[in-house]
């Protein structure tokens, strides 16, 4: 009867902060009592109030942060020190911790959202843009830019950043509705309209790697599935198919474990253990939508397309915002030759924030096939924006572009792909269709 008493004790230190771990996993408290309990340098305190910082405790970690930095000062401690800060509302405090970090790129455009939630529009902006000088491609700092730019009504600007971050394929829900924010405001209401018709769940997680570290620390179920997610990330399969299955043993019923224990027998080739687990899990949790597209993708691979689709139609049909399940239907419909059934679903995936570029190629030519000749167009020139190496859709672009009666510069893009690529069979191809066209304008 130890683990009970364990739990019921505060953490004390000196001078005594008390810490309440009744709340908390077993794992996550074992884990601070042991740290606690050898703490006395300043990486020892800053790992403390990592520790506290990664289960909610931020008060605690406040606390180990500063005597961390009080021991020996460092950027990660000031940075992460300034995020607990801030998590409590104490925007100032957090500026002041982290202004004289000039070498990570967050500490600089987080000071520009806590001085944005502060009302300090000039300084939100000198930060952003300062961010921005650093690293052009910064969307965090970009976006924050925007946010500037609609508290300080003008529109205009707001739109130029939004839609600059979406034609280079960095669309995402929230960048949408901000987008949407923008057009009402400017008086755009028919384009407003659409763009806010888009579920948002809220801002996405941008990069920060100091804060991912602390992350780490987290203890319990949401740190071992996390752990399982790393380990598929960098193709260790077999280390997350253990995970997973020791998480099955001990969460029998959760639909997220075995969606994402299939989702690794899928990859190792196991298609029919990974539907037999999943047909299990549907049975407990029939509406959890992620089952049923991984079950569409198990159906594919067994070469049923009509189950396939039917499956990824059941998880629209849960979760109406899945961009996943959408973009799956719109390509296998494109394989099909259902090119309005296609075009509908691609649509609707890129609206919904999906930032593939084969997605918005496929796009491309169903528009290209139904006639939709400008619209298919602009998709081929999104994709080029960041992805100008793509052969097929500079072959789509230049059959486009001769469609509209522009054949002798569709042959000049040609040519210069040609030289570039000299063996590429898309372009080959798309020269003989360029061709064509000219002969028969």
């Amino acid at each position: 009867m130890l683990l009970p008493i364990v739990f019921s004790l505060l953490c004390i230190l000196s001078p005594a902060t008390e810490v309440d771990l009744t709340q908390l996993a077993p794992e996550a408290a074992s884990a601070i009592l042991s740290q606690q309990s050898s703490t006395t340098n300043a990486g020892e305190w800053q790992v403390l109030g990592m520790l506290y910082h990664a289960h909610a405790l931020e008060e605690a970690a406040i606390e180990a942060y500063k005597r961390a930095a009080k021991l020996k000062a460092v950027p990660k401690t000031n940075y992460l020190l300034g995020v607990a800060l801030a998590r409590v509302g104490q925007y100032e405090e957090a500026i002041n911790s982290v202004s004289t970090i000039s070498s990570y790129l967050p500490a600089i455009w987080q000071q520009g959202y806590w001085h944005l939630d502060l009302g300090n529009f000039d300084r939100a902006n000198a930060m952003f843009t300062s961010a921005i000088k650093t690293d052009k491609n910064c969307v965090a700092a970009i976006v924050g830019l925007a946010r500037v730019h609609h508290a300080t009504n003008n529109s205009r600007k707001t739109i130029e950043l939004l839609d600059d971050i979406i034609a280079r394929g960095g669309n995402h829900p929230y960048v949408t509705f901000l987008l949407g924010s923008a057009h009402r405001r400017a008086g755009n209401h028919q384009l407003a309209a659409k763009l806010l018709s888009v579920s948002v769940n809220g801002p996405p997680r941008w990069e920060d790697q100091w804060v991912t570290d602390m992350l780490t620390y987290t203890k319990g179920y949401a740190a071992d599935i996390a752990r399982a997610m790393q380990a598929i990330d960098e193709g260790n399969l077999s280390k997350a198919q253990k995970k997973l299955e020791a998480l099955a043993k001990r969460y029998p019923k959760d639909p997220a474990v075995f969606n994402n224990l299939a989702t690794v027998l899928l990859k190792l080739g196991q298609l029919t253990q990974a539907q037999e687990i999943l047909k299990k899990s549907m049975r407990w949790s029939p509406t959890y939508a992620p089952s049923q597209l991984t079950m569409a993708f198990i159906m594919q691979a067994m070469g049923k397309v009509d189950l396939a689709i039917a499956y990824a139609n059941k998880a629209i049909e849960y979760q109406p915002a899945m961009s996943a399940a959408h973009a799956f239907v719109g390509r296998l419909s494109f394989q099909k030759g259902d090119l309005p059934k296609a075009t509908t679903h691609f649509t609707r995936a890129i609206e919904l924030g999906n930032s593939d570029p084969s997605i918005r190629e496929m796009h491309g030519m169903v528009l290209l096939n139904v006639g939709r000749v400008n619209d298919a167009l602009h998709q081929f020139n999104l994709v080029l924006q960041i992805s100008p190496d793509r052969t097929n859709c500079i072959s789509g672009k230049s059959i486009a572009t001769a469609l509209l009666g522009k054949s002798d510069e569709a042959l000049q893009l040609l040519a210069k792909a040609k030289v570039k690529y000299p063996n590429d069979p898309n372009i080959a191809r798309a020269w003989q269709s360029v061709l064509k066209i000219r002969e028969r304008k």
